[in-house]
């Protein structure tokens, strides 16, 4: 019998829990296994992002074993598992069934796994592409946001959005020795989890740990060092604007955006995959999209015309994906 070329877009989290369950349930290996990886490490634990701080060991995220000089780790040779590291998915063809690579590889596929995740959402305010505005969402991100707060002395930084990513953020930026501020645009923090008595709970203790936290907080210009409040200045960022009445400017040396995020379905887009009218690939409950033979999985998939951005769901969408696959 043909083996069954399994293709997984995107070596996150999600991504690495499907392979890891089709490894357990292929007992006949019947299948084969190949994962395209954007970053220049194989999957990671992002959930434990702001531990990076504690060793600066990226190998302590690693999900598998500990990373190779070239990025990749032992469990996937030992697997056979094909990895593409350094490599995006720029397009796919669910005629045919090929993906190709921002490399140039092209990549036949039985069945092709979407699973590639969200990626942080910058509100337009001007002054967002100053150097000194970071997003939190890799191990690089942090690493150049270590870089920028040595080289530039940062002394206090702004982290927008108080959500759960927002406060993790907000932590990593504290651990950076440097003086950091919680700004909100809702009344409470962690609107979507918590009501205003968990709030006050909530914001007595990161003050303990001596955070600063603005709630209502109307975010006007990020203001570079020559004051300038425009997108085209390049001038480093220096304070944060409001427009709040009575609010005196922030000033602060960094600026990181966790407002947020949104599901990275341009590649299910331009293979004419049914996608949700605010974004993500839609989903029935095995899993399946619009195409056959492909599935998506993680913070890309829509369920019920919703999101789950969180691990938990994200590893329940990944054992019923493999089963089905």
């Amino acid at each position: 019998a043909a083996t069954k070329k399994i293709v997984v877009i995107g070596n996150g989290m999600v991504g690495q829990r499907f392979m890891e369950n089709i490894i357990d349930l292929d007992e006949d290996n019947k299948s084969t296994l190949a994962t395209f990886c954007e970053e220049k490490r194989a999957a990671y634990n992002r959930v434990k992002l702001t531990s990076y701080f504690e060793t600066l060991d990226p190998s302590d995220l690693s999900m598998t074993e500990a990373y190779a000089e070239d990025g990749t780790t032992s469990w996937y040779k030992d697997n056979d598992v094909e990895i593409y590291l350094n490599d995006k998915a720029v397009s796919m063809d669910t005629e045919s069934k090929t993906i190709v690579g921002e490399s140039g590889k092209t990549i036949d596929y039985d069945v092709a796994v979407l699973a590639t995740g969200s990626f942080p959402f910058v509100p337009p305010i001007p002054g967002r592409n100053r150097p000194g505005v970071f997003v939190y969402r890799t191990i690089d991100d942090l690493e150049a946001m270590l870089a920028y707060a040595k080289e530039h002395n940062v002394k206090s930084a702004a982290v927008i959005g108080g959500g759960l990513l927002g406060l993790e953020a907000a932590k990593a930026v504290a651990d950076m020795k440097v003086e950091s501020h919680i700004i909100e645009f809702a009344p409470i923090l962690m609107c979507r989890q918590i009501d205003e008595g968990g709030h006050n709970a909530l914001v007595g203790k990161i003050e303990d740990m001596g955070l600063k936290v603005h709630c209502n907080a109307r975010t006007e210009f990020f203001v570079g060092e020559d004051g300038s409040t425009d997108n085209e200045s390049d001038s480093p960022v220096s304070a944060l604007r409001f427009t709040n009445e009575g609010w005196d400017d922030l000033p602060v040396q960094m600026v990181v955006v966790s407002a947020g995020i949104k599901p990275r379905d341009e590649l299910a887009r331009q293979a004419g995959i049914a996608v949700g009218e605010r974004g993500g690939v839609v989903v029935d409950e095995q899993m399946r999209t619009s195409a056959k033979d492909v599935y998506a999985i993680g913070e890309i998939a829509l369920y019920n015309n919703f999101i789950y951005g969180l691990i938990a769901p994200g590893y329940d969408m990944a054992g019923v994906a493999a089963k089905i696959v």
